[in-house]
């Protein structure tokens, strides 16, 4: 699975890599807070970088896709940072801008670093699949050997149409378009169809079995629901998805041990010495490099963060290397990335090293999502770099690029997102699953909020639930046929009309175009992310319309 590619990085890719990169970012910043997913980046970026130099008179190259790509996938994977703000925003005083910058500098920093051993251990030393990246690599493929001229058309009028649909709605924008049409009855217990477009048409890029999942998670809401607080809006109680998804990720990588067992003795094997052929940088500035982000890391969070010294080097040990080589090798094998579920165990690390408070707590989520995130995309965008014979320094360099102006995009997105419909752990807001499954379990680990009554019924229970499912969900011959389970955790904790409209999008998308009227997977591709990004810009854009004044909601 190689292909030569001219050894050369263009201005051009550079300078849409960079722009790519921070609306990536902002967009995700949106996303995950509203629908607790996101798509990183490099998907999305390699088809609009294709988009809009289609028509150049230079050919568009492997290695300018790749760059992009991989500078997209920095940008996006920074948007998941905005989990831990709103944690810290739904249990307490939200941050400041200087104070979410700098934490995402330099959590974004020590991920980067790690990507060197990352690399030397998942790529050059073992041969895993990469199923994402494979796909990411299909993509690039596609479009620079076929070339279809459909494609940037179709990015192009389904965008525009669908920024047009989000910006209009009633959630916010000018109240043209219904956000969501009511299921007769069922409306009584949330049942509706909300007319997302990142539900509808980015259900493709999840697959059908997660789509029907987010069905079963709606169903089990709804029949929930009459016992429930507010039965009307039954996702507010997300207690029992909360249980669902820890219990079923903890299984899931108990279940993947082999991948754990792999990732430990790759960490025995860090000090043996490797032949590599492309080799990121030199050791001697690999050690400088180190030096300087460790250092920088410490005194910000010591200094903005209260943590003790002793303290961030347990951060950096456990949360930078540990878990970034746990979380990207199950990756890298299963395409489970346990990264929501290693947030609470760093969680649990932090509070065992004297880290009780909710705010310090967070910390320890806030490090999974900012250098965790950078680390195992960045290696991911090495595996399919090395298959296209791109240099890995031109991937390393281009996505510290966009490190700062990333890490300012991401905290400023927040701060409108949060003005416009505050984060909050109870009651009416963003859905956001991962940062309030991280807010409460920091909320567990203070002890000094007692928990409604029957939660940890409700706990216990979604978390029985969870691992009974997950275990059922391993046997080979059936696995095919059942829901996903990431897709039933995420629809105990999203409102059922999302559930609902995931599973419609993912019919319509798989079913009735792919299977049906045999539509290209280039095409499907190209429609999701065009609904993905309309979804992202849209959302973005009508708090600061409204910080404008042209948006009359």
């Amino acid at each position: 699975m190689t292909e030569s590619a001219p050894q050369t990085i263009t201005p051009r890719a550079l300078i849409a890599g960079f722009i790519l990169a921070m609306l990536l970012c902002g967009m995700n910043s949106y996303l995950t807070l509203s629908f607790g997913v996101i798509e990183e980046g490099p998907t999305i970026a390699a088809l609009f970088f294709f988009a809009i130099f289609f028509v150049s008179k230079l050919p568009i190259t492997v290695t300018e896709m790749v760059i992009v790509s991989t500078m997209g996938s920095a940008g996006g994977s920074l948007g998941f940072i905005s989990n831990f703000f709103a944690a810290k925003a739904m249990t307490g005083e939200p941050y400041s801008l200087f104070e979410m910058a700098a934490f995402s500098i330099v959590s974004s920093l020590v991920g980067l670093i790690m990507v060197i051993p990352l690399r030397q251990l998942l790529i050059l030393r073992e041969n895993l699949p990469w199923p994402g990246s494979k796909a990411v690599a299909g993509v690039i493929r596609a479009l620079v050997e076929e070339g279809d001229p459909r494609q940037p058309k179709i990015l192009l009028a389904a965008g525009l149409a669908l920024i047009v649909w989000v910006i209009g709605n009633k959630d916010g924008g000018y109240g043209f378009f219904p956000v969501e049409t009511a299921l007769g009855g069922l409306a009584a217990y949330g049942g509706a169809i909300a007319w997302s477009p990142f539900a509808i048409g980015g259900s493709y890029l999840m697959g059908l079995r997660t789509c029907v999942g987010f069905l079963v998670g709606a169903i089990a809401l709804m029949v929930m629901a009459p016992h429930l607080p507010e039965p009307e809006a039954p996702h507010r109680y997300f207690w029992p998805g909360l249980g669902f998804l820890v219990a079923s990720g903890l299984v899931s990588i108990g279940l993947n041990w082999r991948s754990f067992v792999g990732a430990f003795q790759s960490m025995l094997a860090l000090g043996e010495k490797t032949d590599d052929d492309d080799p990121v940088m030199s050791g001697r500035t690999l050690g400088v490099l180190a030096v300087l982000a460790f250092a920088t890391a410490t005194v910000v969070l010591n200094q903005l963060f209260d943590l003790s010294i002793i303290l961030v080097f347990v951060l950096i040990a456990i949360g930078g290397l540990i878990q970034n080589i746990i979380a990207t090798r199950a990756a890298a094998q299963t395409a489970f990335n346990p990264a929501r579920v290693m947030g609470i165990l760093l969680q649990g690390v932090t509070s065992a090293f004297g880290g009780k408070s909710i705010a310090m707590n967070l910390t320890g989520a806030g490090f999974v999502a900012g250098s965790g995130a950078q680390a195992g995309l960045l290696t991911g965008d090495m595996a399919y770099g090395r298959w296209f014979k791109v240099p890995s320094r031109y991937q390393f360099w281009a996505q510290c690029l966009t490190v700062l102006p990333c890490s300012i995009v991401a905290a400023f997105v927040f701060q409108q997102i949060h003005a416009a419909k505050p984060l909050v752990l109870q009651g009416e807001g963003h859905p956001a699953p991962v940062a309030k499954m991280w807010a409460a379990s920091a909320q567990i680990f203070d002890g000094s909020r007692p928990l409604p009554d029957g939660v940890w019924d409700a706990l216990l229970i979604g978390g029985a639930v969870g691992v009974a499912y997950t275990l059922i969900e391993c046997i080979k011959p059936i696995e095919r046929w059942l829901p996903h389970s990431i897709g039933i955790g995420l629809g105990l904790v999203l409102a059922p009309s999302l559930g609902i409209s995931f599973f419609l999008g993912g019919f319509v998308m798989w079913v009735v175009l792919g299977g049906w009227l045999k539509w290209k997977d280039v095409t499907l591709t190209t429609i999701a992310v065009a609904s993905i990004v309309a979804e992202g810009i849209g959302g973005v854009l009508k708090p600061l319309l409204t910080l404008m004044g042209v948006n009359p909601q």
